[in-house]
């Protein structure tokens, strides 16, 4: 039994549901954000610290072909970048696909002195027609750096009217921690804009920020990137989860060889309670806000075979991108047989500000029942560590959930 305070689940509540935040539509933020007043995050970098000069960043001016000696980007913001306020729908699935050609032309930097990940987004070439019917196109470009794929994490560009060959010399920013730069993967796609809310994919570039050599000046010059279709599923590392999770559990029994024995071999009589122990030990990898922190906490759901839910709840931890709550969860008047039918569920979310919904950032559930988070082999792993808890009573086993 460790330390930390234990809290006891109490009550038949109901699971609440979860309400879901719709979005303004890109048309809707493009419409009303013609007039752009550049947030702090977006500020330029020379206003920011004279001693980055030096450094990889992009400055502001006119774009040229290729950066300058000194190492700087040399373009900049023609306009101010914008973020979207809520935009969800194109990520998930609420598009149309045209058949992608072209190539997109940008550079990336990165400044260590102010922690600014800059994205320059020169111009596309050959683009796809949005309504080939038409023959119209209204492109512009969108940027995430995955896994966060949150509203918060969203960068676009201005939309250019009726052109294949758009040409934006826009600059889109990120405050990122340099260690959190390993974790990442930027991802920008090109969408046509068409009436009311429609938007048609037009093609995407995804790159893995842990390879990227930042302090190579090779590595800032303006580069094509052939535009590719969107995969149901993303290769090449790219994640398909919201991070991981690290939790010791534990089932603990009264004392006694034969009740112990009974356990193990799952012969245990419902009379017989014991506690289900879980110690929340931190995560890493969560889709973090645009500021690179998060104000995070974890929520523990165990249903048993009645379908009875028990609720648990850990503090919340702010401005941590990786949180180590090292929190204990203490479900009590459990049986083994009970828990052989059961599932617990554990779901991390970001606390929100001004009577927002917090966010979900990923989950993860352990045990018999429910539906498989993360495919297949994920369910067969999670069933395994869950009967390994279980077949061994008052020993503790350390996890790594995946968060999907």
């Amino acid at each position: 039994m460790t330390s930390e305070k234990h809290l006891l689940a109490m009550g038949r509540r109901q699971c609440a549901g979860c309400t879901e935040r719709r979005s303004q539509s890109d048309t809707a933020v493009n419409v009303i954000t013609r007039k752009v007043t550049t947030p702090d995050v977006l500020k330029p970098l020379n206003q920011e610290d004279p001693k980055c000069a030096t450094l990889p960043v992009l400055k502001q001016g006119n774009l040229s072909a290729s950066p300058t000696p000194g190492g700087s980007f040399p373009g900049g913001l023609g306009r101010g970048s914008l973020i979207s306020i809520n935009s969800t729908c194109t990520e998930t699935g609420n598009f149309d696909n045209a058949n992608v050609t072209g190539e997109i032309e940008f550079a990336i930097g990165y400044c260590f002195k102010t922690h600014s990940l800059e994205i320059c987004i020169k111009a596309c070439k050959n683009l796809a027609y949005g309504e080939e019917k038409k023959k119209k196109c209204n492109p512009y470009v969108k940027t995430y750096l995955l896994p966060d794929r949150s509203s918060q994490g969203k960068r676009k560009t201005v939309v250019q009217r009726n052109t294949v060959d758009p040409n934006f010399q826009e600059t889109l920013k990120y405050q990122v921690d340099p260690t959190q730069l390993v974790t990442r993967w930027l991802q920008v796609s090109v969408w046509h804009l068409g009436t009311l809310t429609r938007r048609v994919f037009l093609g995407e570039v995804v790159i893995p920020l842990a390879t990227w050599d930042f302090e190579d000046s090779t590595t800032r010059s303006f580069r094509w990137y052939s535009l590719r279709a969107k995969a149901e599923k993303y290769e090449d590392g790219v994640p398909q989860n919201n991070g991981e999770l690290a939790v010791r559990a534990k089932l603990v029994l009264p004392a006694g060889p034969r009740k112990l024995q009974e356990a193990q071999e799952g012969t245990d009589q419902p009379s017989l309670n014991g506690q289900l122990c879980l110690v929340v030990l931190g995560a890493k990898n969560l889709p973090v806000r645009s500021d690179g922190t998060l104000n995070s906490f974890v929520k523990g759901c165990l249903t048993l075979p009645d379908q009875q839910k028990l609720r648990l709840k850990s503090p919340v931890l702010k401005k941590q991108a990786c949180p180590q709550w090292k929190h204990s969860f203490v479900f009590s008047g459990v049986t083994t047989s009970q828990l052989r039918q059961s599932s617990l569920e554990l779901t991390v979310w970001d606390q929100a500000i001004f009577g927002v919904n917090d966010r979900l950032l990923g989950a993860a559930r352990l045990g018999s029942k429910g539906d498989a988070l993360g495919g297949t082999d994920s369910c067969s792993q999670t069933k395994l560590q869950w009967q390994k808890v279980l077949s061994s009573p008052n020993l503790w086993t350390d996890m790594t959930l995946v968060l999907y």
